[in-house]
């Protein structure tokens, strides 16, 4: 202790701007080290009883400075701040509780130290330690007694409270700490649960889903404590006296293990008001668990082990403050859960901004003028088939509610029922219908339970787990395509593996029922909104989607490529695809959206703005523009998705466009209305109902029409005049790609032929290292040649069972592609050129792209045709979402959007101009530091290199220069030795003389000056700029004539 005095009153000064090394830190680590303590300290990651471990770099790890193990149950996080800033540490130790079961802490500056279970603490003062270490050392022996962690907790004698009030949820800084506490304590809640049997109920034929469904049912049970709080927080009725009231007897209870029977009692009396009183449904799935729970306690002799998880979700409750609560924290919650469970594959959800979701239904017209309106007459049904936790059908309750709610039973029992018989959502999981459940209830609070009345609802909520929302609908009436209906065998068809309190036969029944024809018309529905998912067509079958199952399904005819719901999300009907297509997830729910209205019914969803380029999306725009009215399309440059787990600002990489349409043919003069939003600049995260607010909007108004007969590509209508000028310009005067691609027309014009293809169904695991007769090629940006390979692969056309067996894909031309001598290959994905290949090459599925041709002359052409500026800028603005993290370049995109100059006598020398330096340009990557230097020297090793003058200054083992004549280019060559051959980079290696020999030296400012030639040259072909004189001595000349021309300036931008 006298160490401790003295090395205290040495360095107290100094710890008040050092934590760490010499800081206050050490005096911290030498208490814990003291007799008051007797701890051990150990390497990280160890579980030795009575020891901790030191994380200097904690802070910046977002873990504790100090960890205490006492044992298995009994872990501290401590946070240690600088001398006099303690108060720094409150809310990073707060956060560092949230990751254990039991809140223990301990926060300390060296001179005060406080220690802490959950929020209650009890402060020791250095100098008092330093008189009576005694007093310390008791406390801290009871303190990590397991016995008294609750009993303290719930009966604090003389301690503090970390913050004087309750935690905020609308404050983003406590909800951070929410998350990650509401995650822990599920994790213990679910283990504990487990091993009380608790969780025998789950069918274990699907076992690899227990874990999953065990949180589910945590989180499940644990929502309606939550509801309670904030019927608590929110001042109803009398419910924030008799929840102090539940609080003293807890108390009370607790001091004795005879009374804890008490405990568990009040605590099930929450589960059983919010049955009886709120929600009745909730009586038969919380009944299922409480029952069994009960049943389970009887068994045992109750210990505080076997009560501690409810008073553990009392604790939880009681820290945070619900009212005033939005209901988007079941949206964040959400978002965590997925996060937590389904890591490991996408699922394609974002939580939608409540803000975003309130602009839709405007849009769509459920406001409460409409809905006012339309009760009489039976149109206010809508529906979210991806509905997740349910805000936009919580925007929907919220929107009836505010339309008639006049504070009377009547009206709150009319409401209820209007909810009851519009409202429907499905989901694919179960555990977000539990929060859309909870959503909608906690907007009917005021209608269920008030000073005047309670008014509980009897019904079930219309929100339905499916195995599949696509294929949920097949078979009842809906599709384009009648069929013979048989709803009770569809429904057992449907059905899930298990019963579940979120599928409701007799509900679901009603509803399909609701969607037949009868004598005409149809009862449901008159609205369809959402957000549907966003994966490919791919993945989905990878995950064994239902839907899918059924497309790849031969003899089930419910539904194909050709026909989803009466939508062909195959092809249009002028141009089939010679291949499968690969539709995103979103298609289908477009189809099914569609479908499932009404006619003259109206659709709203949020989805990437790839349903304006993507290739495969020709059939939506082509279906939108043909059979339904286009309402609006509203576009946002700013990310509409964010992460809602902790600071609400990870961008989430996709694109964002809203689309109203009526379920109505449209008249041939209608016009739709384009709205584009500017892009968010807060940094400190998305105000949404800000953004959404912005003055700063662009409006445009296009003949559906125009969509219609441009159905290649919708992008065109999100910019400005000069770009759609610029396209008609380069489109009316150039020619149709198809004389390469036509093999009649190339034949006619070129005699030859010129293969437009992708890779082969080969398995590129199969990949050989040694030299093969094919190369797989790996792309450098920085080069227009492919000289790198992944591997190789052997010409194997015969034997099916061989490894490198070349299978042929639909839409393969044989493998004519595969033996053209020449090609101008490119990624499908996220291409930054186009690359010239002579040698042979191979590659999967459609990794990248290509064109083959035998006549080298054209394969140049054509590769500085797609490599120029005009088809680039063209290219990345029709195809490139803002917000997309792919751009996606396929063959039909280069077949829709690419035009080739026409040429004539006129400009013939012009594009062989172009194919003679397109030559150089090529020739100047196969250059070599030999071409430049003169190598006389017969020694093999250096030990450095330099230059001077003209000369290449070798210097060998011994220390001995030895000058090398630089022939050609010394200025070139001297800046790339500088650049290369750095004395830092190479001062402790030895270069060969073979190595510098053949070290690739390609003067890049060379070919970035024929490059620009060749772009302008290209540029005057594509808008028939005459030149007198071509030739690379004449690049100025050439560039002052096209900046003459009005889009070459706007491409150079």
């Amino acid at each position: 202790m006298k160490n401790l005095i003295q090395k205290w009153t040495d360095n107290k000064d100094a710890y008040k701007n050092r934590e760490i090394g010499s800081g206050v830190h050490s005096f911290v680590t030498d208490v814990f080290k003291s007799a008051i303590f007797a701890l051990k300290e150990t390497a990280s990651k160890t579980s030795i009883p009575h020891s901790y471990t030191h994380d200097e770099k904690g802070l910046k790890n977002g873990r504790p400075d100090f960890t205490l193990f006492i044992d298995d149950d009994i872990i501290i996080p401590c946070e240690v701040k600088c001398y006099t800033r303690i108060k720094e540490g409150e809310r990073q130790l707060l956060r560092y509780q949230t990751e254990f079961n039991k809140k223990y802490g301990i926060l300390t500056d060296g001179n005060q130290w406080r220690f802490y279970k959950s929020t209650q603490y009890k402060t020791f003062y250095i100098d008092d330690i330093f008189n009576n270490p005694q007093e310390l050392q008791i406390y801290w022996q009871d303190y990590i007694k397991p016995e008294n962690y609750y009993l303290e907790i719930f009966n604090p004698t003389g301690q503090q409270t970390l913050f004087e009030d309750e935690l905020d949820l609308n404050d983003s800084l406590d909800r951070e700490i929410f998350f990650d506490d509401i995650t822990s304590l599920i994790k213990n809640f679910k283990s504990k649960m487990m091993n009380l049997g608790v969780m025998g109920q789950i069918p274990m034929d699907i076992n690899k889903e227990f874990d999953k469904k065990a949180v589910e049912i945590s989180y499940a049970y644990l929502i309606q404590f939550i509801l309670y709080k904030v019927l608590v927080d929110n001042r109803f009725k009398t419910f924030e006296k008799e929840y102090k009231s539940m609080l003293i007897k807890i108390k009370k209870a607790i001091k004795d293990e005879d009374f804890y029977s008490i405990i568990i009692n009040e605590i099930k009396n929450i589960s059983s008001y919010i049955s009886e009183k709120i929600y009745i449904p909730f009586k038969e799935e919380q009944g299922t668990i409480n029952n069994q729970l009960i049943d389970n306690l009887k068994k045992s002799t109750l210990t505080i082990e076997t009560i501690a998880p409810w008073l553990d979700i009392i604790i939880f409750i009681n820290r945070y403050n619900f009212a005033g609560l939005k209901n988007e924290i079941f949206g964040f919650i959400y978002e965590n859960f997925l996060k937590d469970l389904y890591q490991e594959q996408s699922k394609g959800q974002y939580f939608t901004d409540p803000a975003v979701v309130n602009l839709m239904l405007k849009e769509i017209g459920y406001t409460q003028d409409t809905i006012k309106k339309q009760t009489q007459q039976d149109k206010i049904s809508i529906i979210d088939p991806s509905c997740g936790a349910g805000t936009f059908l919580y925007s929907a309750v919220d929107k009836i509610i505010d339309s008639f709610d006049d504070g009377t039973e009547d009206k709150s029992k009319y409401i209820e029922g209007l909810i009851d018989k519009n409202i429907f959502g499905l989901d694919i999981e179960e555990f977000p219908l539990y929060l859309a459940e909870m959503n909608i209830l906690m907007r009917m609070l005021p209608l269920i339970v008030n000073d005047d009345f309670e008014n509980p609802i009897d019904n079930k909520l219309k929100i339905f787990k499916t195995k599949d929302s696509i294929s949920e609908f097949l078979d009842i009436g809906i599709s384009a395509t009648e069929q013979k209906i048989d709803l009770l065998s569809h429904l057992k068809d449907t059905n899930l593996k298990y019963p579940s309190f979120m599928r409701d036969k007799d509900n679901m029944h009603e509803m399909l029922k609701s969607l037949q024809d009868e004598n005409g018309s149809r009862k449901r529905f008159d609205f369809v909104v959402g957000n549907p998912p966003y994966i490919g067509y791919n993945q989905c079958c990878k995950h064994k989607t239902d839907f899918t199952l059924k497309i790849k399904d031969k003899n089930d005819t419910s539904i194909t490529l050709g026909n989803v719901y009466g939508v062909n999300l195959h092809s249009i009907p002028s141009d089939p695809k010679r291949y499968r297509p690969n539709p995103n997830l979103y298609a289908f729910f477009i189809a099914l959206g569609i479908a499932l209205l009404k006619n003259n019914g109206k659709l709203s969803y949020i989805i990437p703005q790839t349903i304006l380029t993507a290739g495969d999306l020709d059939v939506l725009r082509y279906h939108l523009s043909t059979k339904t009215t286009i309402e609006k399309i509203i576009t946002f440059e700013g990310n509409m998705f964010v992460g809602r787990g902790l600071k609400q600002n990870r961008p989430v990489p996709t694109s964002s466009l809203i689309f109203v349409v009526r379920k109505k043919e449209p008249t041939e003069k209608h016009t739709v209305k384009i709205i584009n939003y500017t892009a968010q600049t807060d940094k400190k995260g998305t105000n949404f109902k800000k953004f959404l607010q912005n003055k700063e909007i662009k409006t445009k108004t296009f003949l559906q029409s125009d969509l219609r007969e441009n159905t290649d590509n919708w992008n065109f209508f999100k910019y400005s005049d000069i770009f759609r000028k610029l396209l008609k310009t380069y489109s009316d005067i150039n020619d149709n790609i198809a004389i390469y691609y036509n093999h009649k027309l190339s034949e006619k014009q070129f005699s030859n032929s010129f293969y437009f293809d992708g890779g082969y169904n080969i398995d590129e695991k199969q990949m050989e290292k040694t030299r093969g007769f094919y190369s797989y090629p790996k792309i450098d940006n920085s080069s227009y040649l492919v000289k790198k390979v992944k591997g190789y692969w052997r010409n194997e056309r015969i034997k099916k069972d061989d490894s490198n067996f070349i299978g042929l894909r639909q839409g393969n031309q044989n493998y004519k592609f595969l033996d053209s001598k020449y090609k101008v290959i490119w990624s499908y994905a996220n291409s930054k050129r186009f690359f010239y290949v002579h040698k042979p090459v191979i590659w999967a599925r459609n990794q990248f792209c290509g064109i083959g041709s035998d006549d080298r002359s054209e394969i140049l052409y054509l590769l500085s045709l797609l490599n120029s500026k005009i088809n680039i800028f063209i290219l990345k603005k029709l195809l490139k979402s803002q917000h997309e993290k792919d751009f996606l370049l396929s063959l039909a995109s280069i077949k829709n959007f690419i035009r080739v100059p026409i040429i004539t006598k006129k400009n013939k020398n012009i594009k062989n101009k172009i194919i003679k330096q397109t030559e150089n340009l090529l020739l100047l990557e196969l250059h070599q530091l030999k071409h430049f230097v003169e190598f006389t020297t017969t020694l093999q090793k250096f030990k450095s290199i330099a230059t001077k003058d003209n000369y290449l200054i070798l210097t060998d083992m011994d220390n001995n220069k030895i000058p090398q004549k630089i022939t050609v280019k010394p200025d070139f060559i001297k800046s790339f030795i500088n650049d290369n051959f750095n004395q830092n980079d190479t001062q402790n290696e030895t270069i060969s003389l073979k190595t510098l020999k053949h070290t690739e030296a390609i003067d890049k400012k060379e070919q970035d000056k024929i490059k620009n030639y060749i772009d302008d040259l290209v540029f005057c072909l594509y808008f028939n700029i005459e030149i007198k004189k071509v030739g690379l001595e004449h690049a100025k000349t050439i560039k002052t004539i096209c900046q003459k021309n009005e889009f070459y300036n706007y491409i150079q931008k």
